[in-house]
């Protein structure tokens, strides 16, 4: 590869990274300046499909979940799939592994991040005991080009926005904001992460105190979806 065509493709990858950004920091701006249910989710959409969240939750592709890693939400490296998941359920009031694939994510990524960019993530707290890295459901990918609105009817979705917990939706609003905002977008530490992701990764927009606010104006608001 010559240094034109390298030079093209960085320039190529800078300018979409900072369209990214710029939309992200855009969104934000209004929800400051103009906190209203509509602008609440504009930017709790963003944090949502940032990659420091997004890749987590991982994309559907041929029927197999996939995790991304990277800005650029590329596959996983390690032909990693939802096989290779850590499978957890709850016993005793704790998150605890069920022994499922020889290698899962905590083969890599254990509570905390490591020192060296690029090395692999991790993250754990003391407030939900044993819920350390692994993948949500296929039912929660976040596809690459998902829209405000879809993510808006998933997150609604009983049947789709958990596999722990009951979580409500639409229907159950109350649920909803004790599950998913005091509980889930506020101590789980996965969800923490993403605002500190360690060396050499671009944290999620805003604050995590942002977006629990964000959450709040859009719940309090009955959860409005964009048309």
């Amino acid at each position: 590869m010559n240094k034109l065509i390298k030079l093209c493709l960085m320039a190529t990858w800078l300018s979409s990274f900072i369209s990214l950004a710029s939309s992200a920091n855009e969104s934000l701006d209004r929800f400051k300046k103009n906190p209203s249910a509509e602008n609440a989710f504009s930017y709790i959409f963003e944090v949502a499909k940032h990659p420091r969240c997004a890749n987590c939750h991982g994309v559907v592709e041929n029927g197999i979940h996939k995790p991304t890693v990277g800005e650029f939400r590329i596959n996983h490296p390690m032909n990693i799939t939802a096989a290779n998941n850590l499978v957890l359920t709850v016993k005793d009031h704790h998150f605890v592994e069920v022994p499922n694939a020889a290698m899962n994510c905590r083969s890599c990524h254990q509570d905390d991040n490591q020192k060296e960019p690029g090395m692999p993530p991790g993250a754990a707290n003391d407030k939900m005991p044993g819920f350390v890295w692994h993948m949500p459901p296929a039912t929660m990918a976040v596809p690459r080009d998902i829209t405000a609105k879809a993510l808006c009817e998933q997150w609604l979705d009983p049947a789709r926005n958990s596999h722990l917990v009951f979580r409500g939706g639409r229907d159950d609003l109350k649920t909803f904001r004790a599950e998913f905002l005091d509980h889930h977008a506020k101590v789980d530490p996965l969800i923490l992460w993403a605002w500190d992701p360690g060396l050499g990764r671009e944290p999620a927009p805003g604050t995590n105190k942002d977006f629990l606010k964000a959450l709040d104006i859009w719940i309090s608001a009955k959860a409005p979806c964009p048309i």
